[in-house]
């Protein structure tokens, strides 16, 4: 992670573990899986596989991921980190719930040069 500077020291070791295991180490948003394979359709659904169907599935061209939840700050303040601040999602769902106000801080940025 590029941002490491960002997070408090214990934040692998201590409070991203907790909130995985307090969220039942699934996406809070569509239930995928921590460390779990998917196969990701066209559609955006997902189907969870295991890793050998994952493997055969790239063999056919398919997407398949392993997936690797993410701790996001609700309020978007990674100073913030109160248990009832932190979500488990996957990376898809971390991306759209940040996306708006990942849009407004480039804008910003854009707008101070």
């Amino acid at each position: 992670m590029n941002n490491k500077h960002r997070y408090p020291e214990n934040w692998y070791d201590e409070i991203r573990p907790a909130i995985l295991k307090r969220d039942n180490f699934r996406c809070k948003k569509c239930g995928v899986r921590h460390k779990k394979y998917y196969i990701f359709e066209k559609d955006g659904s997902y189907i969870q596989v295991d890793e050998a169907e994952m493997k055969e599935a790239k063999a056919n061209g398919e997407k398949a991921y392993k997936v690797f939840l993410q701790v996001a700050h609700k309020d978007h303040n990674e100073q913030n980190n109160d248990p009832k601040n932190l979500v488990s999602f996957c990376p898809k769902c971390h991306l759209n719930y940040d996306r708006k106000n990942n849009y407004i801080r480039k804008k910003a940025k854009f707008l101070d040069k």
